[in-house]
């Protein structure tokens, strides 16, 4: 149809996400190891799409934007950018509620979600989203020149 600047986010880490773990880690508190490798496996697969697509056409400028490393690194270090809870999310139990579900008046939704890296089981909060536009805009570089 003729774009020739195209933005693509990658998977994120998948088996990080709450309700993953909460659904798929059998009672641990930790990442899932297979649905992690799923979104790696997944990404190297449009990684690849993506520059048999840039060879092919020597005018695209097409951007994959990793949304799983920097993610993953305020998963695993969340104090590191001022963030004190990874692994619940500010909405309800924080462990499995999405959607319609979390809104301010939950039962049990945090007063202040700045500290937590989700909103919800599957969504990082504004503060989170912040940081990782911040590691996204120095990869999309390529769209704007």
């Amino acid at each position: 149809m003729g774009a020739r600047r195209v933005g693509v986010t990658s998977l994120p880490p998948l088996g990080c996400l709450p309700a993953a773990i909460t659904l798929f880690g059998g009672g641990s508190n930790n990442c899932v190891e297979r649905l992690n490798n799923d979104a790696i496996t997944f990404n190297k697969k449009v990684n690849d799409a993506a520059q048999a697509l840039k060879i092919r056409h020597s005018d695209l400028k097409l951007v994959i934007f990793d949304i799983y490393k920097p993610l993953l690194d305020l998963i695993k270090n969340p104090a590191d950018n001022g963030f004190f809870e990874a692994r619940k999310a500010c909405c309800a139990t924080g462990t499995i509620e999405t959607s319609f579900l979390c809104n301010a008046n939950a039962p049990g939704t945090c007063s202040n979600a700045t500290g937590y890296v989700f909103w919800d089981s599957f969504h990082p909060t504004e503060s989170a989203n912040k940081v990782l536009s911040d590691a996204l805009l120095v990869q999309g570089i390529d769209l704007i020149s």
